[in-house]
C-alpha cells in the first residue's frame, strides 16, 4: 500500500521502537492544565499515575497565552507545566497551539478572520478560525511553531508534534480569491486551458481573464439546487486549492519545528471520512515533495510523519464503521502504526443525544483501534474542562476531580493492561492483504457537486458497504486512494469511482490485463478529473475491459422501490425457502440501476427482476489474462444481496478470512438483562439472536501472531471457536482453546501465536 512517488522516512517505525523501548504504548490524550490552579496539576499526575497514563498532549489552544501581542512571547507557564509533567515521568505530545486564535490578532490583523461561503466576514468566533492564506497567520504560526521547538524540542521525554488541531472548513475571502488565481495560473498556464477543463461555455460562464474568476461560494459558482455547483471542475479546483493551501501551512510549522528538531515525529489529527480535505495527499513525502532543510540537514518530507486521528462514533455506530475509518486512516499513512489521538472515555459532548459508553465498551473500542494497527490509545479528555462549549464532554478525571467515577476506573483497568500487554504488539502490523478497496476524496467531491442523478447517493456509504461484507467475513483489506499502486493486490474494489484520470485508467488497465480482478459500479468511470464527461459508450476509458455498455441509468427513491435480483442459482422458489428456514431476504438493487447492454463473451451474473429493465444484467463479469477480469454491478446491492456480489468477486482467488466463515455467536440472554437500549437489539429481543464478532489481526517482525478478537455488543455471546483462534490470551494469561466459549459484553481477546522454532 504505497504511493508510486511516495518517500515516507521510517520514523513511524522509529516511534514505535522508542516507544516500546519504554514498554508499552502511549497512553493518555488531551491535558489543558492552563484552565486550573497549579496545585490541582499535582493532584492529576498522581491520578494520572493511577490511571496508568504515561503521555500528555499539551498547549493544543494555548496560543493567546503564549502571544499576548505582536513581539510579545511568555513561556513560564507552559514552562512549569512541562517541568510539572517530566518530573512525574510522563511523556509528552507537544502541540503548535495554533489551531486557534488569538483574539488581538483576529482584531488588530482582519485578513485572519475568514469569510465564510455566505460571503459574511467572521470575526473572532471559534477555533479553525483563521484564513489559512493570511499572511499574518502564516507569519505569527510559523514563527510560534519554531520558538516552541527551539525551546521545548531537545526535551528528553517529548515523543511528537502536534500542529494545529483538527484542521477543518475553508474560507472564500479576497486573499484566497488572489491566491486561487494564481495557483490556476500556475496549473493551467492560459484563461483557455481553463476554459477548457471546466467547459467554460456552457451557461456562458466564459472567463476572458483570471481576474474574472471569484472563489465558488453561495454568491458564485452554486446553484439554487442545494448548493451544487454550477461548473464541476471550477468547484472542484478550488476544492483542490483549498486543500493544498491547508498542507502548505501545516507544512510551513513542520519545517519551523524540524529546524530544531529532527527526531520527533510531526503530524496532526485527522478526522476519519472528513469531507474537505483529500487525507491521501498528507501522507509522509506524498509526490516526493519536501518542504526545508531539518536541523541535521536532511529533506524534510512533506506531510504527516505518522498518522493520528480521533474516533467519536456515534452509539448507533455500526461497528464496521468504526473498523472501516481505522484502516482509511492506516492507508493514509501508508500501512504503518498509526496513533489514536482522541476518543472519549465516556460522553461526546456535541450529539443531540450524548448517550455514555456502556461499561467495557470503551476498553473494547480501544482494543478495536489497536486491532487495527494503533499504537497508541488517547483521549479527549484527561480533566474535564471547567466551562466553554465542550464543558460537557466526557474526561478521565471528571469535575468531581477523583478516582471514584466508573470512567476513571475503566480507563485505570485499560492503563493497567496497556502497561502489561503492549509492548508486545508495538510495531507490529496488520496482515497483509490481497484485496484492496480505494477511497477517493476528488469523487466523492465531485459526485456531491453534481446535480444528479440521485439525492440518495452517499458516497461513504456505498463504500463502506464493500468494506463491511468483508469485514463480516474477517478479510484483510487494505483502504487506498486512487493514485497508489495496486499490483500486489489480487483484487480491487472501486465503487462510484466516478472520476478517473489518465493516470489512474492506465493503472487499472494494467491490473485487469495483469490479471487482477476489477469492480465497479453505477458512477464509475464516468468523467475526467475536470468532471467532463467521458464521450462515448459508458464506461468510456474501461470500455473495452467491462464488456458492457451503461446505455441508461435509472434512479429510484430507496425508502419506496427496490429492484429485485434474480442470480442463475437464486431462484423465486430458492429465495422463498431460504427466507422461510433462515429469515434470509431475498437480494435486490437500490438506489441507482445501470441498463446494460452486454458484449458477447460477457457473463451474467444476476438480472433485473422487474421494472422496464427486467431480465436484462444487473451484475456481470468479463474475464481478462488469468484469473482477472471486470466485474461490474449496474446497481447498488442491498445488505441479502451483498454477500452473492462478493461470493462472485472473490470466487477462485483462494482469498479467505481469517476464520472459514463469519464468527457469529449467539446471544445468552435478553437484551434487557444486559441493559441494552433498543438500539443495540432487534424487535426479536432475547435468546437465539446473533452477534458478529471482529477478528483481524497483527504481525511482529519475528512472526508472532496477534489475533483480536472483539464482542461489539453490549450482550453476553455464546461462540464456538475454530482452531485457527486458538492461541494464550495476553490479557486473561490464559490459553483458549477450540470450542464453545461465552464471552461477556463487550468483550475482548488478544491472542499470542509464536512462530514455531
Amino acid at each position: 500500500m504505497t504511493s508510486d512517488t511516495n518517500t515516507c522516512t521510517n520514523l513511524p517505525a522509529a516511534f514505535a521502537q522508542r516507544i516500546a523501548a519504554q514498554g508499552s504504548m502511549l497512553y493518555g490524550g488531551d491535558y489543558n492544565p492552563e484552565q486550573w490552579p497549579e496545585e490541582v496539576w499535582h493532584e492529576d499526575m498522581r491520578l494520572f499515575k493511577q490511571a496508568g497514563i504515561n503521555e500528555v498532549t499539551l498547549n493544543v489552544f494555548s496560543w493567546a497565552q503564549l502571544q499576548p501581542s505582536e513581539d510579545e512571547y511568555d513561556f513560564s507557564k507552559l514552562d512549569r507545566i512541562v517541568d510539572t509533567v517530566s518530573k512525574s515521568g510522563m511523556s509528552i505530545v507537544m502541540a503548535t497551539s495554533t489551531g486557534a486564535l488569538p483574539a488581538w490578532m483576529a482584531l488588530r490583523h482582519p485578513d485572519v478572520n475568514r469569510v465564510d461561503e455566505k460571503g459574511r466576514k467572521m470575526r473572532h468566533r471559534e477555533r479553525h478560525n483563521a484564513c489559512i492564506n493570511s499572511p499574518t497567520f502564516r507569519k505569527y504560526s510559523v514563527a510560534l511553531a519554531g520558538k516552541l521547538a527551539e525551546r521545548y524540542g531537545s526535551l528528553p521525554n517529548l515523543v511528537a508534534w502536534h500542529v494545529g488541531n483538527e484542521y477543518g472548513g475553508m474560507c472564500w475571502c479576497d486573499t484566497c480569491a488572489k491566491a486561487f488565481r494564481v495557483w490556476l495560473e500556475r496549473r493551467y498556464g492560459t484563461i483557455e486551458a481553463v476554459n477548457e477543463a471546466w467547459n467554460s461555455a456552457f451557461w456562458s460562464h466564459t472567463y476572458h481573464s483570471f481576474d474574472e474568476i471569484l472563489p465558488p461560494n453561495e454568491l458564485g459558482d452554486m446553484t439554487s439546487w442545494g448548493g451544487k455547483a454550477i461548473l464541476g471542475g471550477y468547484s472542484l479546483d478550488y476544492q483542490r486549492f483549498y486543500g493544498e493551501c491547508v498542507l502548505d501551512s501545516y507544512n510551513e510549522e513542520k519545517a519551523a519545528i524540524r529546524a530544531f528538531d529532527s527526531v520527533n515525529p510531526v503530524t496532526t489529527n485527522m478526522m476519519g471520512t472528513f469531507p474537505t480535505y483529500d487525507y491521501f495527499r498528507w501522507r509522509s513525502g506524498f509526490g516526493g515533495a519536501s518542504v526545508g532543510e531539518a536541523a541535521d540537514g536532511a529533506a524534510v518530507p512533506s506531510g504527516v510523519d505518522i498518522v493520528s486521528w480521533d474516533s467519536y462514533p456515534r452509539p448507533t455506530t455500526p461497528p464496521a464503521n468504526v473498523a472501516f475509518c481505522h484502516e482509511l486512516m492506516r492507508g493514509v499513512g501508508g500501512g504503518g502504526p498509526w496513533m489514536l489521538m482522541e476518543q472519549t472515555p465516556s460522553r461526546q459532548n456535541w450529539m443531540a443525544y450524548n448517550t455514555q459508553k456502556r461499561p467495557g465498551q470503551m476498553r473494547e473500542l480501544s482494543w478495536q483501534a489497536v486491532a487495527h494497527g494503533a499504537d497508541t490509545v488517547q483521549f479527549f479528555q484527561l480533566r474535564q474542562n471547567r466551562s466553554g462549549c465542550e464543558k460537557f464532554h466526557g474526561a478521565v478525571i471528571s469535575s468531581d476531580g477523583t478516582n471514584r467515577t466508573r470512567a476513571f476506573r475503566e480507563c485505570a483497568e485499560l492503563g493497567a493492561e496497556l502497561g502489561r500487554v503492549s509492548g508486545r504488539i508495538l510495531g507490529s502490523r496488520m496482515a497483509p492483504a490481497r484485496v484492496a478497496l480505494i477511497f477517493d476524496w476528488p469523487s466523492r467531491w465531485a459526485i456531491g457537486l453534481s446535480a444528479g442523478p440521485t439525492i440518495s447517493m452517499d458516497y461513504v456509504a456505498e463504500v463502506q458497504r464493500w468494506y463491511t461484507e468483508l469485514h463480516r467475513r474477517n478479510v484483510a483489506v487494505d483502504i487506498i486512494s486512487s493514485y497508489d499502486a495496486i499490483d500486489q493486490y489480487d483484487v480491487v474494489l472501486a465503487p462510484c469511482l466516478y472520476m478517473m484520470s489518465d493516470e489512474v485508467i492506465t493503472r487499472l488497465r494494467a491490473f485487469v490485463t495483469g490479471g487482477g480482478r476489477l469492480l465497479l459500479t453505477p458512477l464509475s468511470a464516468l468523467t475526467d478529473e475536470h468532471d467532463s464527461l467521458y464521450q462515448g459508450e459508458i464506461p468510456v476509458p474501461l470500455r473495452d475491459l467491462t464488456g458492457v455498455w451503461a446505455e441508461e441509468t435509472d434512479a429510484l427513491d430507496p425508502e419506496q422501490t427496490v429492484v429485485p435480483l434474480r442470480f442463475a442459482d437464486y431462484t423465486e422458489e430458492s429465495a422463498a425457502v431460504a427466507h422461510e428456514l433462515n429469515k434470509v431476504a431475498s437480494p435486490h438493487g437500490r438506489v441507482l440501476f445501470d441498463v446494460l447492454e452486454p458484449d458477447e463473451g460477457t457473463q451474467v451474473l444476476a438480472t433485473y427482476g422487474s421494472e422496464y429493465y427486467v431480465g436484462t444484467p444487473a451484475f456481470t463479469f468479463r474475464p481478462s489474462a488469468g484469473n482477472g477480469g471486470v466485474f461490474y454491478a449496474a446497481t447498488f446491492p442491498d445488505d441479502a444481496a451483498m454477500p452473492l456480489f462478493v461470493d462472485a468477486v472473490l470466487a477462485g482467488t483462494g482469498i479467505a478470512g481469517l476464520t472459514d466463515s463469519p464468527l457469529v455467536g449467539t446471544v445468552d440472554q435478553p437484551a434487557e438483562v444486559c441493559g441494552c437500549s433498543d438500539a443495540d437489539a432487534s424487535d426479536d429481543r432475547g435468546s437465539g439472536r446473533t452477534v458478529t464478532l471482529e477478528v483481524t489481526r497483527r504481525i511482529a517482525d519475528d512472526g508472532t501472531t496477534f489475533t483480536f478478537v472483539l464482542n461489539p455488543a453490549n450482550e453476553r455471546v455464546r461462540v464456538d471457536l475454530p482452531g485457527e483462534l486458538a492461541g494464550h490470551d495476553l490479557l486473561s494469561d490464559e490459553d483458549v482453546a477450540a470450542g464453545p466459549r461465552m464471552l461477556e459484553p463487550f468483550a475482548v481477546l488478544v491472542l499470542e501465536t509464536k512462530t514455531a522454532a
